[in-house]
């Protein structure tokens, strides 16, 4: 009897255990996102279209240059409209015009999505410049790219208009 009042005991404590370590070890992180699903390592369509340019400066990280323009993106794209191809000529006009000097093209993305997902699509938007750049006779040595995601917004707040503020590609002038 002694031993039968033991085995239940012990048997309750591992049950007791297993539910516990079953609960705690296996709860599930909820992870949210507007944007669409999309292979992050997928560049086949990197210069096709759907962005636009704006005019603000480069200069975040290094040396500011007026002439060359930042360009936009629509959500959760990498595409180069026609716009902005035709925008981003002035900027290759300048790169052939100062033909020593070299440039970073940071991509970033807005807040929605995973850290993982904004590095990947930034990336692809600042690849997607470069080979554009690159196919309009800028050598490929003279443009470095990153991507910055969403941990560098150009404006903080948490609506459309910041959004769209933060689908970018700058472009930094390293040296000239």
């Amino acid at each position: 009897m002694n031993r039968l009042c033991y085995l239940k005991n012990a048997f309750s404590t591992i049950m007791g255990m297993v539910i516990i370590l079953a609960l705690t070890s296996c709860s599930k992180k909820e992870v949210v996102s507007d944007e669409p699903l999309m292979n992050p390592s997928d560049t086949s369509g990197a210069i096709s279209d759907g962005a636009t340019v704006g005019s603000e400066n480069a200069g975040e990280a290094g040396m500011a240059s007026s002439d060359l323009q930042t360009v936009y993106f629509s959500f959760d794209s990498y595409s180069l409209s026609t716009e902005t191809k035709n925008q981003l000529k002035a900027n290759i006009a300048w790169l052939k015009a100062n033909a020593t000097a070299k440039v970073q093209v940071e991509g970033h993305c807005d807040e929605k999505g995973t850290v993982e997902y904004n590095m990947a699509l930034g990336d692809r938007r600042a690849n997607a410049t470069r080979n554009f750049l690159v196919k309009s006779g800028i050598e490929k040595g003279r443009i470095d790219t990153i991507s910055y995601g969403k941990e560098r917004p150009a404006d903080s707040g948490h609506d459309d208009t910041a959004w769209s503020k933060n689908r970018r590609a700058i472009f930094i002038l390293l040296s000239k």
